[in-house]
């Protein structure tokens, strides 16, 4: 993304969020590390310039291009850093290559101690596939030991993943049973470490706010994307998908009437009233129909069900379960 573009986006939202609202930028692709770090202290300069909107960056690498200085500048410019591993080197490395076909397991550990040396908290984002949907005690035993947050998310026919979806899917079935069985170390572990959406899940349960993209049923609300040549969609998944281009930050002058197309009020009248099956379900008030993207990557259709559908409610489920088995266990002793 060149920098012009980048400062329009800043300033669009900004002005189109008006004073006081928080806003977080989340620099990913790709690998946005590729803009060198140059770019990124430009993007930190001109958000200073906002001084009525408090501002956070996160930028989501694979670590091959991390070093101590750029890491410095994050601890400093208040960056948070997030590193994306699908688990211990014989997973990571089936997948997550160099061009010559090298595994990048050591570029990602080698990430993980530079942030740590640099004071920065590490966290990653690991993609759950047909690689390592069986290998869940694996996945589990590599975070937690090497102490790291993580947030697991299944794969999505989206963007350079359409291509090889055929070697990556898995099925709904098999996410509820991966995620059921972490669920478990997790829980039985003291919570540990972090990890989402486990996090999140557990926390709707209790609380009287639903939180998280996925669960809300309000993401279009509160996220846009923005491509390098300044196309918006209506979030990163829909990247790349022209019908679901909402405009530019380069041919609009302000975001407002985006939203008031009559494709982004198409795609918020998706709710547990459209989506055939989720009025009736129990776990309908801390799911809000899923994610739009995953009903679309089936059959092209946003009213669809979540793909993830059937797994989701395994999680919600096995979870309210061990909850209620909990406090139980509590209220006898």
């Amino acid at each position: 993304m060149p920098i012009e573009i980048a400062k329009k986006t800043i300033e669009k939202v900004l002005s189109y969020l008006g004073p006081g609202r928080k806003v977080n930028f989340i620099w990913h692709g790709g690998e946005p590390l590729l803009s060198g770090k140059g770019f990124f202290v430009e993007v930190a300069d001109f958000c200073e310039t906002f001084h009525r909107n408090p501002i956070e960056n996160s930028v989501q690498t694979n670590g091959s291009l991390l070093d101590r200085s750029f890491l410095d500048f994050c601890k400093e410019r208040g960056f948070m850093v997030s590193l994306s591993i699908d688990g211990p080197r014989d997973i990571h490395d089936i997948h997550r290559t160099t061009a010559k076909g090298d595994g990048t397991f050591d570029d990602a550990l080698r990430a993980l101690d530079l942030m740590r040396e640099a004071g920065l908290t590490p966290g990653c984002v690991c993609v759950l596939n047909k690689a390592n949907v069986g290998r869940i005690d694996d996945l589990y035993r590599f975070f937690s030991t090497n102490k790291v947050n993580v947030r697991i998310n299944p794969v999505v026919r989206s963007g350079r993943a359409v291509a090889a979806y055929n070697e990556l899917a898995i099925s709904a079935t098999e996410y509820g049973q991966a995620m059921c069985r972490l669920f478990d170390h997790w829980f039985q572990d003291d919570y540990r470490i972090q990890i989402e959406p486990l996090y999140t899940i557990l926390g709707n349960f209790i609380s009287p706010v639903v939180w998280g993209c996925d669960y809300h049923g309000h993401c279009l609300e509160s996220i846009i994307s923005v491509n390098p040549d300044g196309s918006i969609y209506p979030c990163g998944r829909f990247a790349g998908l022209e019908e679901f281009r909402i405009g530019s930050v380069l041919e609009d002058s302000d975001l407002h009437h985006l939203f008031t197309a009559d494709l982004f009020h198409r795609l918020t009248r998706r709710s547990i009233a459209t989506v055939t099956g989720c009025a009736d379900c129990t776990f309908a008030e801390i799911c809000n129909a899923g994610c739009m993207i995953t009903a679309y990557m089936a059959r092209h259709n946003i009213n669809d069900r979540d793909y993830y559908c059937e797994g989701r409610r395994m999680i919600f489920a096995h979870i309210a379960s061990q909850l209620r088995m909990h406090l139980d266990s509590i209220a006898v002793a």
